[in-house]
């Protein structure tokens, strides 16, 4: 693994390294001013966000307005039209809760993943058909200009809500709410908030726990505008009335007090995945809007069992899809596998993990009906959707961000796909960008770690894209009370300079350390509280035994 130390400190004293290292904290997230540093330590209210500060066109936002006034005043029917992702359900959940309590005629709907990401023209006829007038989309729409004018002339106006990247040709909707400085639940809220308090300022939303759960889980950067949705929006998920929520939190074994980004994006956001993973994503927008406490617990033992199923299904496909690349390719510089047994509600979670391990770009197909379903993940040197939009004359409907991204393709196309795809990541990525790397906010001594610096370094939380936990870096530390633990003696847990470390799944480590021979180490500073004991220690990120020997 590469180590990037982005900086030194050179102040000797402890207290004055100490100050040293908070300055350089701020100064690795690009915050030079103390205004800026002032903001970031206490973000804004999110109530209190202007257009300008989430990048939302005010023109636009009052075109929504208005045309949401007509559909309420006609008594109009409305549709919220979703994403199957937990960032499209929040969403979903919380445009359809505000305009239902605005007095809108609407209802939801998310398609299911055989269906397909996006607007889909048979589903707009049908709900034209149906007398629907009026669609809002949430965390999509913004690059399907060709449904949106279908829409229109089967006599269906289109509010665009979305946060993905645009497009060359904008969509002909009477209103775009589109950014990217959030995630779609982010937008979503923003526009709910900004309804609420132009037609019905007595009103008060809710959401912004659900607008937590979708920016976390949709790993958009947490500053700015998202860190202040999640500040606050923590608190809200900690205080939450929703029972769906509250049965989700029992399931999973979590104490609500204790929610943080961590159980947000590892625990409640991959269950209300798995239910559009595995099922109908529909269960999950119930879950998350009920307000019956028997029917949300029916509700979230249903997509507890749905996401144990999709953990184990992930776990055998990953392994299928590692082992076939190793034996067909195993080196170029990105991944590309495809497999008639995949399910295409998991090959996002695959490419993930390949990604993850090899570190480069993975892309993993999976079949549906007469095409194929492509999920990518990518690096922080690669680009994918620009690489996939270059394919634009070979496959079919596709978008995303810069590390994450899909695209669907026929059969006979595949491997002319995966060649240029290959192609362009060699053209673009040398051998060394494709070795994992940490980036080191500092080498620190083991006098610059207490209690009060960890309280410190708690006020640059929460943590996440873009303002990622610190990691601290330290040479030639002694090492002592070294043991394996866990189910499978898979962990390392051992003692440096005097501190209480745990190395996860760094267990076959062990016979090559010794407590007569000092290692380099790169790790979080945390606090660890259990029984009503507070304990400092350090969790480590990747172990140096050398310079020779890095990992």
């Amino acid at each position: 693994m590469r180590w990037r130390i982005l900086a030194k400190i050179k102040s000797k004293k402890p207290i004055e390294r100490r100050r040293e290292i908070i300055k350089v904290l701020f100064r690795n997230r690009g915050l030079r001013t103390t205004k800026e540093q002032q903001e970031f330590l206490n973000p804004k209210n999110p109530y209190r966000l202007t257009p300008q500060e989430v990048g939302i066109s005010l023109v636009q936002l009052n075109k929504a307005v208005k045309r949401i006034k007509k559909a309420i005043k006609n008594k109009e029917k409305a549709i919220v039209y979703g994403d199957y992702d937990t960032d499209g359900v929040c969403a979903t959940a919380i445009m359809w809760e505000a305009l239902n309590k605005l007095g809108l005629k609407v209802m939801p709907y998310i398609p299911q993943r055989e269906e397909g990401y996006g607007l889909k023209v048979d589903v707009i006829d049908q709900m034209a058909k149906d007398g629907v007038k009026l669609i809002i989309t949430v965390d999509q729409g913004i690059v399907h200009s060709r449904q949106v004018s279908h829409a229109k002339k089967v006599g269906v106006d289109v509010i665009i809500t979305d946060h993905h990247e645009a497009g060359k040709k904008k969509p002909p909707a009477v209103a775009i709410v589109h950014t990217i400085k959030l995630a779609g639940a982010g937008v979503s809220w923003f526009l709910a908030n900004w309804l609420v308090k132009k037609i019905d300022s007595k009103k008060r939303l809710s959401g912004l726990d659900l607008a937590t759960i979708g920016t976390i889980t949709d790993m958009v950067p947490l500053v700015g505008p998202n860190r202040s949705m999640v500040k606050f929006g923590l608190e809200a998920m900690r205080k939450t009335k929703r029972p769906g929520l509250l049965s989700l939190y029992q399931f999973a074994g979590i104490k609500k007090e204790k929610i943080d980004t961590y159980e947000v994006g590892f625990i409640i956001g991959p269950r209300i995945n798995a239910s559009g993973r595995m099922d109908d994503p529909m269960e999950a927008l119930r879950l998350v809007c009920t307000r019956n406490d028997n029917r949300a617990i029916s509700l979230a033992q249903k997509i507890d069992q749905k996401n144990r199923e999709r953990q184990e299904l992930m776990k055998q496909t990953s392994l299928h899809a590692r082992e076939l690349w190793l034996k067909e390719d195993g080196q170029s510089a990105l991944i590309f596998v495809y497999h008639k047994s995949y399910e295409h509600g998991i090959v996002g979670l695959v490419a993930s993990h390949l990604s993850n391990e090899f570190y480069r770009p993975a892309v993993v197909l999976a079949p549906r009906k007469n095409h194929w379903v492509a999920s990518a993940r990518s690096i922080d040197e690669f680009s994918i959707v620009e690489a996939i939009r270059e394919l634009k004359d070979i496959i079919g409907d596709h978008g995303g961000h810069r590390k994450a991204a899909g695209f669907n393709v026929a059969p006979e196309k595949i491997e002319e796909v995966k060649q240029r795809l290959i192609k362009r990541a060699e053209k673009s990525l040398d051998k060394s960008q494709l070795t994992s790397k940490i980036e080191i906010e500092a080498e620190v001594e083991s006098t610059d770690l207490n209690l009060a610096f960890y309280q410190q370094l708690e006020k640059f939380a929460p943590f996440g894209i873009g303002n990622p936990q610190p990691i601290f870096a330290s040479r030639q530390v002694k090492i002592a009370n070294l043991k394996r633990v866990g189910a499978d003696n898979q962990h390392l847990k051992l003692r440096v300079n005097g501190f209480e470390a745990i190395a996860f799944g760094k267990g076959e480590l062990l016979p090559q350390l010794s407590m007569e021979k000092p290692i380099d180490i790169a790790f979080n500073f945390l606090l660890n509280q259990w029984n009503n004991q507070k304990k400092l220690e350090l969790r480590l990120k990747d172990i140096k035994i050398n310079e020779r020997q890095r990992n």
